[in-house]
């Protein structure tokens, strides 16, 4: 596989297999990453391998309840090195790529949970993954879901947090020193996709409050990415996505047709080998 080609999507606990089916098929997903999925799984890959594809179910030991992979390639190639509720770290192994870690999140919510709350809780799944890389021997990780944080958000890019900057030339650095600690970076490319130039929705998610701070846009489905995954990742992929291929996923306001759909819109982006 010279390319994979990655679909992140939180379902808001929906049935929407005729959208997957058609974003799969439209997109050529090899990887799709759910949150909040209530769909049948059985049922799901029944409906995504009808036309002739081959995907595969989640991985049967996996113990995350929050997020769902499923793939082109067997489960084998894409095993759980750490599961908790919210968060799955997957060692991917493919013929011809160099293993790296695949990280699936659905993190905690701002309607139950304090920005401190969020941020502290970022430094935590940081450790797991700095964990996982040590005992697999990886530097590379791709971290992709739901973070209910915008990306200018502390647990974002503090230090100890997921420190996820806009800039790869800042990222290929691979590391910051604060006060004699060591902190590795992320790159966080979901900046570029903040606001609404060059295109109709300006970000994944839209909520609008009576609170004298609000941003009605948010970009709370991201991905991040380690340095060492720069050269694969394909930047002009990555793209909010605002159709199946054959319906609008937004209402007659421009918004996500959280009636419909969901009130999140998926993300799409691909690697290079």
């Amino acid at each position: 596989m010279p390319r994979l080609n990655f679909l992140f999507w939180n379902l808001q606990k929906k049935d929407l297999t005729t959208q997957l089916v058609n974003i799969c098929r439209s997109r050529e997903v090899d990887v799709l990453v759910l949150a909040e999925n209530v769909i049948n799984e059985a049922s799901l890959l029944l409906a995504l391998n009808v036309a002739g594809a081959d995907y595969y179910p989640n991985n049967p030991v996996s113990q995350c309840k929050k997020v769902t992979i499923i793939t082109k390639f067997h489960f084998d190639f894409i095993s759980p090195v750490f599961d908790s509720n919210r968060i799955t770290i997957r060692r991917v192994s493919l013929p011809l790529w160099e293993d790296f870690l695949l990280v699936g999140v659905h993190l905690i919510d701002k309607g139950s949970h304090s920005d401190d709350s969020q941020s502290d809780e970022a430094t935590n799944i940081v450790n797991e993954i700095n964990k996982a890389e040590i005992d697999n021997n990886i530097i590379s990780s791709l971290v992709v879901g739901d973070f209910n944080m915008n990306p200018f958000e502390s647990g974002m890019i503090k230090a100890p947090g997921f420190h996820a900057t806009m800039s790869s030339a800042v990222a290929n650095a691979l590391t910051r020193v604060v006060q004699e600690r060591t902190y590795k970076f992320f790159y966080n490319p979901m900046w570029s996709l903040y606001g609404d130039l060059h295109k109709e929705i300006a970000g994944s998610y839209y909520y609008r409050s009576a609170q004298h701070v609000n941003y009605d846009w948010n970009l709370f489905d991201q991905v991040l990415i380690r340095p060492s995954l720069l050269n694969h990742f394909v930047k002009r992929s990555l793209e909010i996505v605002i159709t199946d291929g054959i319906s609008s996923l937004l209402d007659v306001h421009g918004r996500p047709n959280k009636t419909t759909y969901s009130d999140h819109l998926p993300i799409f982006f691909s690697l290079n080998n």
